[in-house]
């Protein structure tokens, strides 16, 4: 074969690579206008998970040449097409344009969505509840006026949930977290993690007590974590991150027990438990 007949050959697959762009194009249409109809989330990061994987995966057996970084970079803004005619989907992200976190957005929507730089929480948060945005990204810790701020204690104050995590390496054996919220939670995948916000009496054995609900109902605590209550507060505040996911009947004897027993739960969100590692330079 010589150049020309390559290039030929490739000029063909390209015009066949767009019939099929824009026949899935009509199909993605249809979808946004059944979820738009049925009043569904148009973003569905349980759905976005289990393509890229099962894309990788075919392309794995094929004996494809693209590696795994350039399937998951060519189908997300393939997605974030798709995601543009569903509905002009809007960003809130925390930071200022080209920032991590500004990539890291870009990373997980593509380029065909629009993008809203916040400079606080506070703002942020505000775009999400007023509808001025409909997801927002921002690192599970930043620095705001010199400190080291916690999103998770603030989150925990709002109406807002946790749709999806992002797990960035950020260097050599450094990952770093990011958070998607949305207004809804996120439906069950069969294989989620569930973030709760629980404050129980500061007294000896509390921590103790507050896992015994989740040994009783064989629910696997993967993270916990105490965090600083206000000193007049009787009350000692935790995040956990448990196996499961809120529909399930498990957790839900679980937290019923919880709520019994003068302990107050918050579910910040659920997420797929296991998430691809985003290289980020």
């Amino acid at each position: 074969m010589t150049i020309e007949e390559a290039r030929q050959a490739i000029d063909s697959i390209d015009r066949e690579l767009l019939r099929l762009l824009n026949a899935r194009a009509d199909l993605v249409n249809v979808i946004g206008e059944i979820k738009q109809r049925e009043g569904l989330e148009i973003y569905a990061p349980e759905r976005e998970e289990k393509l890229l994987r099962k894309l990788v995966e075919l392309n794995a057996g094929q004996n494809g040449k693209l590696p795994e970084k350039s399937i998951r970079a060519i189908y997300r803004e393939i997605m974030s097409a798709a995601l543009a005619i569903e509905h002009p989907l809007r960003i809130a992200y925390l930071g200022a344009p080209g920032t991590r976190t500004h990539q890291v957005a870009l990373n997980k929507f593509g380029h065909g969505v629009t993008y809203i730089s916040h400079a606080d929480t506070a703002s942020l948060y505000a775009a999400l509840t007023s509808q001025q945005a409909e997801y927002a990204v921002m690192p599970s810790e930043f620095t705001a006026d010199g400190t080291v701020q916690h999103t998770l204690d603030t989150l925990g104050e709002t109406a807002l949930q946790i749709c999806a995590q992002i797990n960035v390496a950020t260097g050599p054996a450094v990952i770093v977290r990011f958070l998607i919220l949305g207004r809804r939670p996120s439906p069950s995948t069969g294989d989620d993690s569930t973030l709760l916000c629980v404050r129980v009496p500061d007294r000896v054995g509390a921590l103790q007590h507050l896992l015994e609900p989740f040994v009783q109902n064989h629910i696997n605590v993967r993270q916990i974590e105490n965090r600083p209550s206000a000193p007049e507060d009787p009350t000692v505040r935790f995040i956990l991150e448990v196996a499961g996911h809120p529909s399930e009947a498990k957790l839900q004897a679980a937290l019923a027990t919880l709520a019994a027993e003068d302990t107050a739960v918050k579910v910040l969100g659920s997420y797929p438990s296991t998430a691809w590692v985003e290289p980020l330079a």
